[in-house]
């Protein structure tokens, strides 16, 4: 079965074209514009660089399914309003994925295609880790809750690890740390997310290449009553303006901040001790909520290509068991490594959540 993987982002479209699950071609066309037709001729350029292949699947990335969608699921009409009425809450992310789809589906309407979504491993977080302290109300009306992100993700990287160990995935205790522009950690427990650090938005938990991660929502109340910006300025700074680039001055990139690091540029080194911080307290947070874990794993840009982060996250956790190897955590390989020997092992992990979309794609389709 040949299935055609569709990742919109705000600013970039990547795909992937599997047959069965052998990787057949993968671009990305980069710095779309918000123009209208700005996706459609980019569409173009991926229909272009698959020619006269048959499709048999297409596998939608969908950032945000809320509380509508805990699993992947055949697009139709319910399931396309559904993505529609939750843009509210992935503004950047899923127009996008919707736009994406109306322009696929106009294409291949003679095939099925499926929305795989980033909230819906997280649908097994508990009560207790899903509530924020608010009136109840607001989460039967509005439904203001911790949703999560990553999720294809931190499933993917759990359901490798215990292929590695040979060990059933029920069985193991996994603190999954997706590090890259958008930075979450998720508590796995038995295969299921327990805890993630991402919320109601993708806004909320680790410090992030331009987002601000935790913040406390009295500083958001200042800004707006005593500094006078509006909340689409907030918003703005929150998103775009915060994080590392925020911390920084001038870069949200963590290879540009550790060479300046390295060159005692203060800034640089403020901007990534706020960052491995704040993973670290994520890290002794998920170790309470599982009791224990039996691994520490390490994904996506900056968690598989910047051993001096993942360094840094780790140290001072040796009371914890977790320790890193320097001469393996230095070594740039390729493919599933470990970097650390300690009673909680530490592991890298390269992401692959186009294999994940399209294994799900090709399940239901079929």
């Amino acid at each position: 079965m040949t299935i055609l993987v569709l990742n919109a982002g705000s600013s970039s479209l990547k795909f992937h074209l599997f047959d069965d699950e052998q990787l057949l071609l993968k671009g990305m066309v980069e710095r779309i514009s918000a123009e209208s037709n700005a996706t459609e001729a980019a569409l173009d350029l991926v229909f272009e660089r698959i020619g006269d292949r048959k499709i048999d699947a297409v596998g939608h990335r969908v950032v945000h399914g809320g509380d509508l969608f805990p699993q992947s699921t055949i697009i139709d009409q319910a399931v396309e309003k559904g993505i529609e009425e939750l843009c509210d809450l992935a503004p950047l992310h899923n127009p996008h994925s919707l736009a994406c789809y109306r322009l696929a589906r106009a294409r291949l309407p003679g095939v099925t295609h499926v929305a795989v979504f980033d909230t819906a491993f997280h649908h097994t977080l508990p009560p207790h880790a899903y509530h924020y302290a608010l009136p109840l109300e607001y989460l039967a009306s509005m439904k203001i809750r911790r949703y999560g992100f990553h999720g294809i993700s931190h499933r993917y990287v759990s359901a490798h690890f215990a292929r590695l160990q040979k060990t059933p995935l029920a069985a193991l205790k996994l603190i999954t740390c997706h590090l890259g522009n958008g930075c979450s950690m998720c508590a796995v427990d038995g295969g299921e997310s327990v805890d993630v650090s991402m919320g109601l938005t993708p806004l909320e938990g680790l410090v992030m290449g331009t987002r601000s991660g935790d913040i406390d929502p009295g500083a958001v109340l200042h800004l707006i009553l005593h500094e006078g910006k509006t909340p689409e300025e907030v918003f703005h700074l929150l998103n775009y303006q915060s994080g590392l680039l925020g911390l920084s001055g001038d870069s949200n990139d963590m290879r540009d901040l550790i060479e300046r690091a390295r060159k005692v540029d203060p800034r640089a080194s403020l901007a990534i001790d706020v960052f491995c911080y704040r993973a670290k307290k994520y890290i002794g947070a998920y170790l309470a909520a599982m009791n224990g874990a039996d691994a520490i794993i390490f994904t996506a840009g900056i968690g598989e290509n910047a051993p001096e982060i993942r360094a840094q996250i780790c140290e001072g956790l040796d009371s914890f068991g977790i320790a890193i190897d320097a001469e393996a955590n230095a070594r740039q390989d390729q493919g599933a490594r470990q970097v650390g020997f300690s009673k909680i092992p530490v592991w890298v992990i390269p992401a692959n959540e186009e294999l994940l979309i399209a294994r799900d794609t090709a399940a239901l389709a079929r």
